[in-house]
């Protein structure tokens, strides 16, 4: 599995199009995780099933790609959901990056492999 992650409209998206155009690619995690906290799912059991799911249809995460944005770089929020919804976002990172061969920090449409 590759993961991509960068802050908002670095162009993290056209990166993975140039780079992996034969992969399967999960767009704007951080949408996802956003949707499961308001629904009041567990985001890493989510994640869990996405991932076996794509295991099971695909056999593997090799052409899987995942897209998601830093969310933890400026204020925290007020707002109690929005920070509990930063600081979510930010584990589950964590959690891609971990469970990813590959990790691609997008900058400016640059990408530099972090692991």
């Amino acid at each position: 599995m590759v993961f991509i992650v960068g802050g908002a409209y670095q162009g993290k998206m056209k990166y993975a199009e140039d780079n992996f155009p034969d992969y399967v690619v999960i767009n704007g995690y951080q949408s996802i995780v956003r949707e499961e906290l308001k629904k009041g799912l567990d985001s890493f059991a989510e994640l869990d099933k996405r991932l076996l799911l794509h295991i099971s249809e695909y056999g593997s995460l090799d052409k899987l790609v995942v897209i998601s944005d830093e969310v933890g770089y400026g204020v925290v929020p007020v707002d109690e959901f929005e920070r509990k919804f930063r600081e979510t976002n930010g584990r589950i990172n964590c959690r891609l990056a971990e469970t990813s061969e590959t990790v691609i920090r997008v900058v400016c449409g640059i990408g530099e492999k972090i692991k």
